[in-house]
């Protein structure tokens, strides 16, 4: 079984965990692990890495990845979005770290506990330690090609529904552009992640409208078109399906958050 969890937008959440064992399941953010104490096994698309005390491990968008402790351990998880770090997501598209496991010098070690790990500090701060993390991680691994294989054909669907859902997309031009037939791809999806094409991709849209409600001042019509639908009525009546209110309401009950942001809260889709 992977976890599935949807689209997160300019978030940035962190959390203190104690002997976490989590199933394989993959997301849209980069992860941060740094264990502060004990010992830990995570596995990132089937290749396993033991971390200690002391040590960093950075997972990358949509890797299917899990987290095994087997006696007593301690850490600190950063979950952070692609968005915040433009430059190092186009350096890493199609490739995967060598070795994930990195340690950091002493001034970068007290400049990221001031600043990451924490949900109450300037996110131009957090931004600007992210690439200077990042840096440090460059200097002690190196890229290699991302293999993908048959097997994860679900992970490259969801990948790739991530990347279009703004665009007009069916499961029909999916599978041309995949190279799979229209009728083996849906009972695949429906196989899988037991709901329609339709549902998963408007629910995907809709997370993105709720985003776009809370951190913009833009239009509602605006909206509706920068999340893939062509018409507001569309776009309302699914709107108001998965969120219960319609978007007018959703803005006017959930204040606008720029600079100021907090973590996005969202459901997973458990996937067979």
């Amino acid at each position: 079984m992977i976890i599935y969890e949807p689209h997160h937008f300019d978030l940035i959440a962190n959390y203190d965990v104690i002997n976490l064992n989590f199933p394989s399941h993959l997301h849209r953010c980069y992860e941060l692990i740094f264990v502060v104490e004990g010992d830990m096994e995570v596995i990132i698309e089937q290749r396993s890495w033991q971390l200690h005390t002391g040590q960093y491990l950075l997972i990358l968008p949509n890797e299917i990845h899990s987290i095994v402790t087997k006696a007593q351990a301690r850490a600190n998880i950063c979950i952070f979005s692609p968005d915040y770090i433009p430059t190092f997501q186009r350096i890493i598209e199609n490739r995967s770290l060598d070795n994930p496991i990195f340690s950091l010098s002493s001034e970068v070690e007290k400049l990221i506990s001031r600043t990451l790990f924490k949900n109450d500090t300037n996110l131009l701060a957090q931004k600007g330690s992210l690439y200077i993390l990042l840096s440090e991680l460059m200097a002690q691994t190196s890229l290699i090609k991302a293999e993908k294989k048959d097997s994860e054909l679900l992970h490259i669907l969801l990948t790739y529904i991530q990347e279009h859902f703004t665009e007009a997309i069916s499961l029909h031009s999916i599978a041309v552009t995949l190279g799979y037939s229209y009728n083996y791809l849906s009972k695949y999806f429906n196989a899988n992640v037991k709901t329609s094409f339709a549902d998963f991709l408007n629910g995907t849209r809709i997370s993105y409208a709720c985003h776009l409600l809370r951190t913009t001042e833009k239009n509602i019509t605006e909206i509706a078109y920068l999340c893939g639908y062509e018409n507001i009525r569309s776009f309302n009546r699914n709107f108001v399906k998965k969120t219960l209110c319609t978007p007018k309401e959703y803005r006017e009950n959930i204040p606008l958050m720029y600079l100021d942001l907090h973590p996005v809260h969202t459901s997973s889709i458990e996937i067979t």
